[in-house]
């Protein structure tokens, strides 16, 4: 570890993960509407979960992530940043010690909504946790340089860019603890599904059931493709797609 954070900082050095081909099966589901297929999979399960990206943007367009979560908790730094760097305080940023921490194919969750808009994360902070293997990150909150995060090597997700430097105003209070990103609780190793539409979090437990359920929301879709494939006149897809969405309606 790097020492930025105290042991007691971190609540656990390691996570559960799903198998590879549970992470496989997840990309296989969509490329055009994967985090809602997953989303709407937990509704029908009485789970709300995700975050749109009228909150959380890719900033990479285009991008798929899935992953375990390894969770990072920011808060404010009550001196001000002026008497900070005047007293020379180190850094306090501690997302580097969750990188390291991290395994190959983990996703970086960072909450920092009380540290708005201060930034949780630049580009070089970005590269480090690429060459460590660090499937992605999501920030609840601000980074800076987006150039060079557009340029990098893994998927963002953030709520916007900043100017404002988190460096003397932002401490890491905790790593793989529970978060809280607008009414979503986030625990270490849930699994994070984000693409351009915004950020789904499925509870760790429930991996393989909402697996399953997406993979059956995805069949039942197919069949309005296979009736648009017909090129049936406009009162005959009325009819077919009336009876369809009744019948998918009951299942």
């Amino acid at each position: 570890m790097l020492n930025i954070l105290k042991a007691e900082q971190i609540k656990t050095t390691t996570i559960p993960r799903p198998r590879q081909e549970i992470i496989d099966a997840y990309y296989s589901l969509s490329t055009s509407d994967l985090a809602g297929l997953v989303a709407r999979a937990l509704d029908r399960m009485g789970i709300h979960t995700t975050i749109p990206s009228s909150i959380l943007e890719a900033v990479q367009p285009g991008k798929l992530l899935v992953g375990p979560a390894i969770t990072v908790r920011n808060i404010p730094i009550q001196a001000t940043p002026y008497r900070a760097w005047q007293d020379e305080m180190p850094t306090l940023l501690g997302e580097r010690e969750a990188f390291f921490l991290a395994e190959t194919g983990d996703v970086i969750v960072i909450d920092g909504t009380s540290v708005f808009p201060a930034s949780c994360l630049g580009s070089m902070a970005l590269t480090v946790a690429g060459h460590l293997g660090v499937a992605g990150v999501v920030v609840d909150g601000a980074v800076t340089g987006l150039p060079g995060i557009r340029k990098g090597p893994i998927p963002t997700w953030a709520r916007s860019g900043t100017t404002v430097t988190g460096h003397q105003r932002v401490e890491t209070i905790e790593i793989n603890g529970p978060l809280g990103l607008h009414g979503v609780r986030v625990n270490p190793g849930d699994l994070v599904v984000a693409d351009d539409s915004g950020v789904t979090f499925v509870p760790q437990p429930l991996i393989e059931i909402v697996l399953a359920e997406a993979q059956s929301l995805k069949e039942k879709g197919a069949g309005v493709q296979q009736i648009l494939a017909t090129n049936s006149d406009r009162e005959t897809l009325r009819a077919e797609l009336s009876g369809f969405i009744t019948n998918l309606a009951k299942k």
